[in-house]
């Protein structure tokens, strides 16, 4: 009877100890990405950031630059948003943002990010469309 008890205890404790994997990989996109894209009419670097904190949310943050790697001088928009992955294809939707509505020609391109409005962006479908990486 000794012998079956040691097993089991031994199978139980080897049960609880031994490691398990996730059956789903972790998202390859965790992390921040930037698109960087400079105006020169306008001496300015436009920059999109999207930080993506698990493997369905992610953080939108529009600012704006003096140096491509420089630090942001101000805001043009920001939200929180869902997204999808699945192989190549991404897929992502926000409509709840902090915005900037600049409404005549001689408003600033950019403000603080306290200065930012509460907007909606109605989207007229789900963007979609293959995701790729750049080195």
């Amino acid at each position: 009877m000794k012998p079956v008890f040691y097993f089991a205890s031994l199978f139980l404790i080897l049960s609880l100890l031994s490691c398990s994997e996730s059956e789903n990989p972790r998202s390859p996109l965790i992390g921040t990405w930037e698109n960087r894209t400079y105006v020169d009419s306008l001496d300015y670097w436009f920059v999109e950031s999207y930080t993506f904190k698990n493997d369905s949310i992610f953080d939108l943050k529009t600012t704006v630059r003096d140096l491509e790697a420089g630090t942001d001088l101000g805001y043009r928009m920001t939200s929180t948003a869902w997204y999808n992955l699945e192989g190549d294809v991404f897929q992502y939707y926000y409509s709840d943002a902090l915005i900037y509505f600049a409404f005549r020609p001689d408003d600033p391109l950019f403000v603080p990010k306290e200065d930012l409005r509460a907007g909606v962006i109605d989207f007229f479908r789900v963007p979609k469309g293959k995701i790729i990486f750049y080195r």
